[in-house]
C-alpha cells in the first residue's frame, strides 16, 4: 500500500516492544506500557534522525498507534515535521461505545430487536473488563464479530494473505500472530492502561507541530464522528481533516493511491 509513499519519502515500520520480530529480539525485556513506549519511540526517533541526517521526521500512527502517536507528537514537537494520525483513536472504550450504538441503531433498523439487545448486554461486559487475559479477549472478539455484522466492510483492499510473500515478512512475524496467549501476556500491562481509561481527552490538544488527520468515513472501529469531533478541539500550527468517502478503518490499503496522494498533496502544503 506504502508505492505512492516511498516515491517521495523514506518510509520506516516498527515493530513496538512486545510485538513481532521486536518481541523475538529480546522475549525477556520488560513488557511495554505506555510510557515504555514513548520512551522506545523517542530513541527510534533519535536514531533515524542521526542515520538520515534530518532535524525532524514525520510522524504517522494508525488506530492504536494514532494514540500512543499523539502523546508523543504532544510531548516532542521539537523533533517532528508533521504529526499524520490515519483512524484516530482518542479512547478506546468510547470508540466501543459509540460503535456499538450504531451497530444497535442498524440492528432495530432492521428489526432485530434480540441482537441489539444482544448488542448491549456484551457492549457492558466489554466496558467491565479491567485486563484482557484469554476469556476477556475472547469476549471482546464476540462482541466485535456480531458488532460488524450491521456496519459497514471494516477492513477491505487486498487480503491480508497476500502479505506471506511480503520480503519483509519472517518467521517470527509469524510466531507471534500465531501464538495468541503469549501476545496477550506480552502487552498484558498495556491493556491495562487501554482498559483503564488512557485516552487523548486526558492531554490539552494544542501541537507543536502541523497535524494532518486522515481518516475513512465508514470507520466504526475508531468511529469517524469521534475522530472528527477530536480534529475540531485540537490546535496546531496549521491543521488538515482529510476524508476518504468510500473507506473504513484500512483506508491505505481500500485506497492506496488517492490516500497516497491526498497526504502528499497536504505534506505539500506545509
Amino acid at each position: 500500500w506504502q508505492g505512492a509513499l516511498e516515491a517521495a519519502v523514506t518510509v520506516v515500520h516498527w515493530d513496538q516492544r512486545g510485538s513481532g520480530n521486536t518481541y523475538y529480539r529480546d522475549p525477556a525485556a520488560p513488557p511495554p506500557t505506555v510510557e515504555r513506549l514513548l520512551s522506545d519511540l523517542d530513541e527510534l526517533v533519535d536514531a533515524l534522525r542521526a542515520r538520515y541526517g534530518r532535524d525532524r521526521l514525520f510522524l504517522l500512527g494508525h488506530s492504536w498507534g494514532s494514540l500512543l502517536g499523539g502523546l508523543y507528537a504532544l510531548r516532542r514537537p521539537e523533533k517532528l515535521s508533521a504529526w499524520l494520525p490515519v483512524s484516530q483513536m482518542v479512547d478506546f472504550k468510547r470508540s466501543e461505545q459509540v460503535s456499538a450504538a450504531e451497530a444497535i441503531r442498524r440492528a432495530r433498523g432492521a428489526g432485530r430487536e434480540e441482537e441489539a439487545e444482544r448488542l448491549a448486554q456484551e457492549l457492558e461486559q466489554v466496558l467491565a473488563l479491567r485486563r484482557l487475559d484469554r476469556a476477556g479477549a475472547e469476549a471482546l472478539l464476540r462482541f466485535r464479530r456480531r458488532k460488524e455484522r450491521y456496519l459497514p466492510p471494516q477492513y477491505g483492499g487486498p487480503s491480508p494473505l497476500g502479505g506471506l510473500a511480503a520480503p519483509e515478512l519472517t518467521g517470527n512475524d509469524l510466531r507471534w500472530k500465531l501464538r495468541f496467549d503469549r501476545m496477550l501476556a506480552a502487552n498484558a500491562a498495556l491493556y491495562e492502561e487501554l482498559l483503564g481509561g488512557l485516552s487523548l481527552d486526558g492531554c490539552p490538544p494544542r501541537y507543536g507541530v502541523p497535524v494532518i488527520l486522515t481518516a475513512g468515513e465508514r470507520d466504526w472501529t475508531t468511529p469517524y464522528p469521534l475522530a472528527a469531533a477530536y480534529y475540531d478541539t485540537l490546535s496546531a500550527p496549521c491543521k488538515a481533516f482529510l476524508s476518504l468517502p468510500n473507506a473504513g478503518h484500512l483506508p491505505f490499503r481500500e485506497r492506496p493511491e488517492e490516500w497516497s496522494h491526498i497526504l502528499l498533496d497536504a505534506l505539500a502544503q506545509i
